[in-house]
């Protein structure tokens, strides 16, 4: 990774992050594969090179948003949340629900294993937070689109409340970084010492999993400041980035201690990683994040994501007399191979353009 002058973002896309995407989306088929189940089984800290596909995505998610509602804020002066609700709901929703429906239509010929509840929590975007027993394969990874959802909700206002009071990017920063060491004492609690975690999945909580978006959101608050445009690009800069990078890309492999710093440091090596892109939009390195077959796998992310549960399931494991998703993965793989590129191209596309009309300016979009 070496640091070459920076580039100016622009008003559109930033290069290099539907590389990442790529990089995150392939890993969790990749792990919904069971190719490295044995890994999992031995508690290998192999098995972490494969498994952190979403909370890449959560960073990434964080920090663009937080860097989009933070340009427009400083063009227009305000923030149109509506659109910004309204933007977000045409890419999730018709996408998602069209899953949802095919999870019904699928459970007429197969037994997807699908109960009524298991699919209204799914819908409403409650499944992050149902007991481990109502767990289904198929509808597992719903769990992470329920917590992007609470925080689309959640943050934009709470970010929109502290540009009206005047607080600055520094002192949010200071907000956020407070706020993530209180929530992260409290993630302790319910996840080692409670033992809630034998009844939930505590970890999919959005009280937990928001850990990883928080950073983020600083992060896209910190490169609009104007103490990272001094160093941003800077060989310095870049070599700690890339050293905090390799500390949490490798943390499972040498660390043995409390499980929330051990994900601290994960989280600090995405977000360092997304900074570096950001700050060397010349080098080499988001050149080849740009080549098109990766930077593809990257736009059509959410649709991989979605569909590899209908195809693939979420886990290992699965009920007696389920035949669906097929039991044979490489089928699986060969369905969604298919689909993903009809699903993007002749539905979700249609959505997409619509978006427009809820547009503030021509800024890359989440």
């Amino acid at each position: 990774m070496e640091s070459l002058p920076q580039q100016p973002l622009h008003d559109g896309r930033i290069s290099g992050l539907d590389g990442l995407r790529a990089y995150s989306v392939i890993t969790v088929v990749v792990l919904h594969l069971h190719i490295f189940i044995s890994w999992y089984e031995q508690s290998s800290p192999l098995y972490s090179l494969i498994w952190h596909g979403v909370e890449i995505f959560f960073v990434i998610s964080g920090f663009l948003i937080t860097h989009l509602l933070m340009r427009e804020h400083k063009k227009y002066g305000e923030i149109h949340l509506r659109k910004f609700l309204a933007r977000r709901a045409l890419r999730i929703f018709p996408l998602f629900y069209l899953f949802i429906t095919a999870i019904v239509v699928a459970s007429i010929p197969f037994n997807t294993n699908s109960t009524v509840s298991q699919l209204f929590f799914s819908a409403i975007y409650a499944f992050n937070f149902i007991p481990r027993k109502m767990n289904n394969t198929a509808l597992s990874h719903t769990w992470s689109l329920a917590v992007e959802e609470h925080f689309y909700l959640i943050w934009p206002p709470i970010f929109m409340l502290m540009l009206k009071r005047g607080i600055t990017p520094r002192r949010m920063l200071l907000i956020l970084a407070g706020f993530f060491v209180i929530l992260e004492c409290f993630n302790h609690y319910i996840i080692v010492a409670s033992g809630l975690g034998s009844v939930f999945f505590v970890e999919r909580w959005t009280s937990s999993a928001a850990t990883y978006l928080l950073a983020g959101c600083m992060g896209g608050i910190l490169i609009n400041t104007d103490s990272w445009n001094r160093i941003a690009g800077s060989t310095l800069t870049s070599f700690f980035l890339v050293l905090i990078f390799g500390i949490g890309f490798l943390v499972d492999f040498w660390y043995i201690g409390p499980l929330i710093i051990t994900r601290d440091l994960r989280i600090a090596g995405i977000l360092a990683a997304i900074l570096w892109v950001v700050s060397n939009q010349n080098s080499a390195l988001v050149k080849i994040l740009e080549f098109h077959p990766i930077r593809y796998v990257g736009q059509v992310s959410y649709g991989i994501y979605i569909w590899q549960g209908f195809y693939l399931g979420s886990g290992p494991s699965r009920a007696v007399s389920q035949d669906w998703p097929p039991s044979d993965p490489w089928i699986g793989v060969l369905l969604l191979c298919i689909t993903v590129p009809l699903s993007y191209h002749f539905f979700e596309m249609r959505f997409l353009n619509m978006k427009n009309r809820f547009r503030c300016s021509n800024n890359e979009e989440a």
